[in-house]
């Protein structure tokens, strides 16, 4: 986190300013009133180090191994195969995806779905790609009685005069995510911590879909409470390989509100309560007039209806922990030093590592993961 701020990046913890269980304002990843990225903050300073190559529009199909060490990676590019040979190790960053796919292609993940494959199997690892965890997270929608003024004249394109005050100032509603501002709360008294997170959108947003971004720039009358629900039960998502082709799209599983996954409910049962505190928190606005109805789910749709409209409509886009820090024989992955078990020179680096998702939003923990497997491969290299 401190790199990071360093950098001169604001570091995404959720809410700022507020209590372990309150309002505050939600933080983007920015620089100026510009979204900062990762590349932008760690990458591009450095791109001209001699000792940096960067390849792109390319295709890692597999780690290469001479027995159980790791000795460079084969890519694919303009339709050709090339391989780099490592001179120490091979640090693997696909990310919760595409890592444990990549291992498996390699010959290191459970025997018998390797050999299902036609995939010589050369460290028996049943963990990889298990483990696979996410977010809930559902959109309560309301319609307002009338536009929100903070976006008059917004178009979403070059020429509106609210992207105008942008690029001239850095600052303003294009300077922001649209969050008005979050609020956290516990699903039931016995939480340790609170475990949903609402966040106050001036959009219509109902998730990920072809075409979503089409409702938040044509639609300037809506309220959305995003609910998302952290700390939950399930464990049982999964990455698998569908064909040993690396182009071939792994098949991912995450088990959403199963009896294996969710037993007794309760992570459906927070949810819904996630929901219901979206709606109280709506509720005076509605009497005073100043929210016409609500949208998505719709007010109708209540007691065991909204259970399985939660269930039907929730989704994710935190995919972790799928190649977890952990004992072998616990389901683990890697080592604490990111090394993978039973492999030699070889290390995961990426979202894949967590035992367990982490806080609400992961991007910050991914920072302080890459920050501290710097330090461990540093120190194992003596330092250079």
């Amino acid at each position: 986190v401190q790199a990071g701020i360093e950098a001169g990046f604001a570091v995404n913890t959720g809410f700022n300013g507020a209590s372990p269980e309150g309002v505050g304002a939600y933080e983007v990843t920015q620089k100026n009133g510009e979204r900062w990225s990762v590349a932008r903050g760690y990458l591009h300073p450095v791109m001209n180090r001699p000792n940096l190559t960067v390849i792109t529009e390319a295709r890692t199909t597999k780690v290469l191994l001479e027995g159980k060490r790791a000795v460079g990676v084969a890519y694919t590019k303009a339709g050709k195969t090339v391989e780099i040979r490592a001179t120490q190790e091979v640090i693997l960053s696909g990310g919760a995806i595409n890592s444990p796919q990549i291992l498996m292609l390699s010959g290191i993940g459970p025997r018998g779905e390797l050999a299902a494959h036609g995939i010589d199997c050369r460290v028996d690892l049943p963990g990889v790609g298990r483990n696979l965890q996410d977010r809930y997270e559902v959109g309560v929608v309301n319609r307002m009685a009338k536009p929100w003024a903070a976006l008059n004249g917004a178009t979403f394109t070059r020429h509106d005069p609210l992207f105008v005050q942008w690029r001239r100032h850095g600052r303003g509603m294009y300077g922001s995510n649209g969050v008005s501002l979050a609020v956290t709360r516990r699903s039931t008294p016995d939480k340790p911590v609170p475990d949903i997170f609402l966040m106050g959108l001036l959009a219509r947003f109902q998730g990920y879909f072809p075409g979503y971004a089409r409702l938040v720039a044509t639609e300037h009358d809506c309220l959305t409470w995003a609910v998302l629900l952290a700390h939950t039960a399930n464990r049982a998502g999964t990455v698998r390989l569908v064909s040993s082709d690396p182009r071939a799209t792994p098949q991912i599983q995450f088990n959403y509100f199963t009896e294996t996954s969710d037993p007794g409910g309760r992570d459906l049962a927070a949810a819904v309560r996630g929901v219901e505190l979206a709606r109280a928190i709506a509720a005076p606005m509605h009497k005073r007039g100043r929210i016409a109805e609500e949208l998505v789910p719709g007010s109708h749709v209540r007691g065991a209806a909204l259970a399985d409209w939660v269930r039907d409509n929730a989704w994710g886009h935190h995919a972790s922990c799928s190649a977890a820090i952990g004992p072998r024989d616990a389901g683990g992955v890697l080592g604490s030093d990111f090394r993978v078990h039973g492999a030699q020179g070889l290390r995961v680096v990426d979202a894949s590592v967590f035992p367990r998702i982490p806080g609400y939003f992961i991007v910050s923990a991914i920072y302080m993961v890459g920050e501290k497997a710097a330090d461990v491969i540093l120190e194992s290299a003596g330092g250079q």
